[in-house]
């Protein structure tokens, strides 16, 4: 469940680490793993709890905080390893691979960068695998179940008893892909596919204007917009963001899969986070976005081929030689991906994009500096967004 294939962009999302000192990954209390220790119980057959116990004592000396580790390639404080590399499952694929051993990775569309992994691990895994994606929160199943009838438990122990015991299920002979998508009719919600991307997504590129979200490509010599960074800014709250929307929907459009920012940006600092969020308005102005978002840092905007299947997105090194600061007010191109989404966005609806420039890990400046996105003909900025023609 929301299991991490690259950790580091599951630790840090688009680079964007907080500055030393403030970068706590521990939880309160003790570390994960001892507050796990702490509520075990024995297995069916440890009467004693001998194996418990042994279980418990096996974890000793495990390292869960890294320590400041703000590139792909740093070497954590607590181990001398690379943090990121090291504990990262894409690092042993062709160990997982030889293993034969089957799995199904389950997330779920309203959570952060926890759902990000699924999808790369069952594009590189080539043992016998399966994804599903619900509708909720964090591993909040139980809402899955409450919403939609669906019970992730049925379906693991169906898993379980076809891989554990040998029983004759069908497993193996369903779609490879279940998913849900929002907005859509209350008997079409759950839909399967044989392949992640879907073989029949368009992947369509909508124009940033003048507030406006279009396909049509900026003719303007010269256009951009500006703000100051608000470090007010957050997820949930998009302080000091610009927006761009589409008109309502003449008809409904349905995306699933993964969007990608291409955003020519400029700053009068060395550097700055740069954060798209996808929204889907209603009529009535009330905007819901399902974690459609995603970030860079742009010092960081490096490129070059993933060391795994990346689903042809832009994948970024970040390694502590990569960094390349801005030259104050000269444009650059930052290229990022979204995190993945399933919304139908119905007819009389708008799309909308908005971006902003701090997150609650961005470094502040004094003054804050004054950004811009540029949207003329020879930089045209676009989210490019999957599109399923049907």
């Amino acid at each position: 469940m929301s299991c991490e294939f690259d950790v580091y962009p599951f630790g840090v999302p688009g680079g964007m680490s907080a500055p030393k000192g403030t970068d706590t990954k521990a939880p309160p209390g003790g570390s994960s793993s001892s507050l796990r220790d702490t509520a075990a119980v024995a297995v069916d057959g440890d009467t004693g709890g001998s194996q418990l116990r042994a279980a418990v004592a096996d974890h000793a000396g495990s390292i869960e905080n890294p320590g400041y580790v703000p590139f792909r390639d740093s070497t954590s404080e607590s181990i001398p390893a690379q943090w990121w590399i090291k504990s990262s499952p894409h690092t042993y694929l062709e160990q997982i691979n030889a293993s034969g051993i089957a799995f199904y990775v389950a997330a779920n569309w309203n959570e952060a960068a926890t759902k990000y992994g699924a999808f790369f691990t069952v594009n590189n895994l080539k043992v016998p695998g399966k994804l599903i994606v619900g509708p909720a929160e964090h591993c909040a199943w139980f809402s899955v179940e409450s919403q939609t009838g669906f019970d992730i438990s049925v379906e693991e122990r169906r898993f379980f008893d076809y891989w554990l015991k040998g029983i004759e299920n069908g497993i193996p002979d369903e779609p490879k892909i279940y998913y849900y998508t929002y907005n859509e009719a209350a008997d079409n919600t759950w839909r399967s596919s044989t392949a992640w991307p879907l073989p029949n997504e368009n992947r369509t590129p909508y124009y940033l204007g003048a507030k406006t979200l279009a396909t049509a490509m900026p003719a303007d010599a010269t256009a951009a917009d500006e703000a100051v960074v608000d470090y007010n800014s957050t997820a949930m709250n998009l302080a000091g963001g610009l927006t761009y929307e589409t008109d309502p929907l003449a008809t409904a459009v349905r995306v699933t899969g993964h969007p990608v920012a291409d955003l020519w940006v400029s700053s009068s600092a060395a550097d700055g986070d740069f954060i798209a969020t996808l929204q889907d308005v209603g009529p009535d102005g009330k905007a819901v976005s399902y974690q459609m978002h995603g970030r860079l840092r742009a010092s960081l905007r490096k490129e070059e081929p993933a060391p795994y299947n990346n689903l042809n997105l832009p994948w970024h090194p970040m390694r502590a030689a990569d960094a390349q600061p801005l030259v104050p007010n000269e444009p650059v191109q930052l290229r990022f991906d979204l995190l993945p989404l399933s919304v139908l966005f119905k007819e009389g609806h708008r799309i909308r994009i908005v971006i902003t420039f701090a997150d609650t890990v961005t470094p502040k400046l004094s003054p804050a500096p004054t950004v811009k996105i540029h949207r003329d003909a020879a930089h045209p900025s676009a989210i490019t967004l999957p599109i399923i023609e049907e």
